[in-house]
């Protein structure tokens, strides 16, 4: 262990979480969430911080051209005394129970009256943690699950179909990130679980499938949601959950889907979370 480490402190105004997710994908470093934004430890080189910086910079300005919204990132770096911080991230971690479920890093217990659900938050994107992903954990404990078709699209670390298959439904997965599709495998294999069908990609992989699903869940930007043909997908009667969705954007999504019954609409620190029947 090195006598020094870098700690790269990233703060943003908004989008803060697709800016961890990013991190996460670049790094594989442990990250460790502070007000406004979140801390990255490394023993690497100047260079490489250097170099995740201008990653992380440009990525903003690509959100900032999806979403048309301006993000005031800041980006400080301190060059600090080891510790075994990697112990002192994981003492920061803290599982989450949400109906049925009991998400937790690896290196905690289980809980023998619980489903429990293993995600390892420094390896992967969506720990339950975020707003967005809580709103979708509540709104699949509150639906009938056993047996049901569930797809997940942009299922990230797989958080939200592995809960669904743990409850007994037939789950696929998607994402059109390829480091995302490899977490949900490695999430499968750590929670025992072999989702239906987990593939690279979008809704245009899988054209047969239209109106074939009891439940589509999609924890993604409003904007890609709204593109998104995710009615196609979902049978009569069925459910979407949709989420990542700020406040001020909730308007513009139901009017995307204003054939579907509003069955709850609810608001979490301004992230949406909607359940939608058709």
């Amino acid at each position: 262990m090195k006598s020094y480490y870098h700690c790269l402190s990233i703060k943003a105004n908004n989008y803060i979480w697709l800016l961890q997710d990013k991190a996460l994908e670049i790094t594989g470093e442990a990250i460790e969430e502070i007000e406004n934004g979140f801390l990255i430890r490394t023993e690497k080189s100047e260079k490489y911080v250097e170099s995740l910086k201008a990653q992380l910079n440009a990525y903003a300005k690509e959100i900032e051209a999806i979403v048309e919204e301006e993000i005031k990132l800041e980006l400080n770096v301190s060059v600090c005394a080891n510790e075994d911080w990697i112990a002192k991230y994981r003492n920061s971690i803290t599982p989450i129970e949400c109906g049925d479920y009991y998400i937790h890093p690896s290196w905690h217990t289980e809980k023998v009256d619980k489903i429990n659900i293993i995600i390892d938050p420094a390896l992967a994107f969506g720990s339950g943690h975020h707003a967005s992903t809580l709103g979708c954990l509540k709104a699949l404990s509150a639906l009938e699950l056993k047996g049901k078709k569930v797809l997940d699209v942009g299922c990230g670390s797989g958080i939200l179909s592995i809960c669904a298959k743990k409850s007994g439904a037939n789950v696929w997965a998607c994402d059109t990130d390829e480091v995302a599709v490899d977490s949900t495998k490695e999430n499968m294999r750590k929670n025992g679980v072999v989702l239906d069908k987990v593939f690279l990609g979008s809704l245009n992989r899988i054209p047969q499938e239209r109106e074939s699903f009891d439940i589509v869940v999609a924890n993604i930007l409003a904007d890609i949601i709204v593109v998104l043909p995710l009615h196609d997908f979902v049978k009569v009667q069925g459910y979407l959950i949709l989420s990542g969705i700020l406040d001020k954007y909730v308007s513009k999504v139901l009017a995307k889907f204003k054939d579907f019954k509003v069955i709850s609409q609810k608001i979490n620190t301004e992230w949406a979370t909607l359940v939608l029947q058709k």
